[in-house]
């Protein structure tokens, strides 16, 4: 015999399973922001007797700065005057020290810039840059090999035997869970602008200069192959191209640059014609061209590595060695780590290295390479080897 539920039953099923909390009829709101934040701070270190110092501090050893505190964590800065690993004492090493213990890693941007002596930053090329490391306990990070000691000594930073490195060092707190005000009312919407300005689009006018050669009043021959350019574009994004395009007289040849009298002409030497297309292409538009295929680009960014470094176009190199380190793997890092260390590619030297913390990967590049290999065609590489691990026992295990 069928059961006959109530009726009632209906009544209840018309509550909200859980109905907003109410005060005397007023719906009580509540609301929290999470809120990332960071903290900045500087520090100079003064290398006062530059060669002094370097006579009584040993290979592999250190002196060490006074502590300063950044993002409620203190830190310091070691400086190696002979290299920070047994066969590079050609470098002197830097690297920002976590003094302390913490709980969880501490995430930092720092950077390592070398000043004259009017206490303005050396070239791009003095200076180090890390976007980005996860420090733990009593954890150091930084270049290996910052600056070459023949480098430094014949150049202008070091005056009276003396010279400086700033640190700038920027800490990503934890994010914090803030309140957030719900009772008064919200702000009114600003007011809709007069004038609504469409983004800005020099880039894709620029662009079409290049694109069209309208107006160009220079002509590159590169490999065979013409490019039409514009003089004061081309200068204004590379202080070698503008000295050799502005002071040219006569015929004049200087970093691989033959211009004549008129400057209507200019020839490059040692350079594809499709690396200096992509470089006209970064001048004009501030990127790369499209590329096609992972093999394409990894044959094509070294050169583009290495015109920037020529040109000193810094923003490019660094463009093209984030690429680069998209393309590390046990099959290319051997190829890269040389590379790196032949351009200071110090983004990319850490990338390589990193890989090699794993020793799978270690033992698979050596099985495949073969140590012999390695020591004739990356003899760089296999010294980067041996001393990431010449205090692991475990390396016999690797190389036997």
């Amino acid at each position: 015999m069928p059961i006959k539920m109530p009726t009632n039953l209906k009544f209840f099923s018309s509550i909200p399973l859980f109905p907003p909390v109410m005060d005397s009829g007023k719906l009580l709101r509540s609301a929290s922001a999470l809120v990332g934040s960071t903290v900045s701070g500087q520090h100079l270190l003064e290398i006062k007797g530059y060669s002094h110092i370097k006579e009584v501090i040993p290979s592999t050893n250190c002196i060490v700065s006074r502590r300063f505190r950044v993002g409620g964590h203190d830190w310091c800065i070691r400086y190696y005057p002979n290299g920070i690993y047994p066969g590079w004492s050609e470098y002197i090493a830097v690297t920002l020290y976590l003094d302390g213990s913490v709980n969880q890693g501490v995430r930092a941007h720092f950077s390592f810039t070398v000043l004259n002596q009017a206490g303005e930053p050396m070239p791009a090329s003095w200076n180090y840059y890390n976007g980005g490391y996860t420090f733990t306990s009593w954890d150091w990070e930084g270049p290996r090999t910052f600056i070459r000691k023949a480098t430094l000594e014949g150049s202008g930073p070091l005056h009276d035997n003396c010279f400086t490195i700033r640190c700038d060092l920027t800490v990503i707190m934890p994010p914090e869970a803030k309140g957030v005000d719900t009772e008064s009312p919200p702000p009114p919407p600003p007011p809709s602008p007069a004038v609504s300005v469409p983004p800005s689009d020099l880039i894709r006018h620029l662009g079409g200069l290049l694109a069209t050669g309208d107006g160009a009043d220079v002509t590159f021959e590169v490999d065979g192959k013409t490019f039409l350019a514009h003089t004061s574009v081309v200068a204004s994004r590379s202080p070698v191209l503008r000295a050799d395009l502005f002071g040219a007289v006569g015929k004049k040849k200087r970093n691989g640059v033959i211009a004549d009298s008129a400057g209507a002409v200019v020839r490059i030497d040692n350079m594809e014609a499709r690396d200096f297309e992509a470089l006209l292409h970064f001048m004009y538009t501030d990127s790369l061209p499209e590329m096609k295929g992972g093999g394409d680009a990894v044959a094509m960014l070294p050169d583009l590595v290495a015109a920037a470094n020529r040109y000193k176009m810094e923003r490019l190199r660094l463009v093209c060695e984030d690429k680069l380190c998209g393309y590390v793997n046990v099959r290319t890092v051997a190829a890269m780590l040389a590379f790196a260390g032949e351009h200071h590619c110090h983004g990319l030297q850490k990338k390589c290295l990193r890989l090699l913390d794993d020793p799978a990967n270690l033992r698979e590049i050596v099985e495949t390479e073969g140590l012999e290999h390695l020591a004739k065609s990356y003899p760089l590489v296999l010294k980067d080897l041996i001393a990431k691990f010449a205090t692991k026992p475990s390396l016999c295990d690797f190389v036997s």
